[in-house]
């Protein structure tokens, strides 16, 4: 039965910020975005295209304006699930290995 434990909360929660944190200082291209770039710098002509790019790539100043990356609908999705909750599992089933009797 599952039981949250505040061992197992803490552990579940310590993974999804140390997960977080890698994920937005590295080049985790993962998520599925829009991505804006220039093609001519002449002219100012960008192009948008649907690929993957990291949450490095969508905060702070990766980008100079125009050009930029958003999130797609998909992209949160799996950031949810790969940063959310996929740790907050892990830190569960660790913290329940724990918490057993003998």
């Amino acid at each position: 039965m599952f039981r949250p434990t505040p061992l197992k909360l803490i552990l579940g929660l310590v993974l999804v910020g140390a997960t977080y944190m890698v994920a937005a200082n590295s080049h985790m291209d993962i998520f599925p975005c829009k991505k804006t770039t220039i093609q001519d710098y002449r002219t100012g002509f960008a192009s948008t295209s649907s690929t993957t790019c990291s949450l490095l790539q969508t905060s702070g100043d990766y980008y100079r304006p125009p050009e930029k990356a958003e999130l797609t609908g998909a992209g949160y999705g799996t950031a949810v699930a790969v940063i959310g909750l996929l740790p907050l599992l892990v830190g569960f089933a660790i913290g329940s290995r724990f918490g057993r009797k003998k």
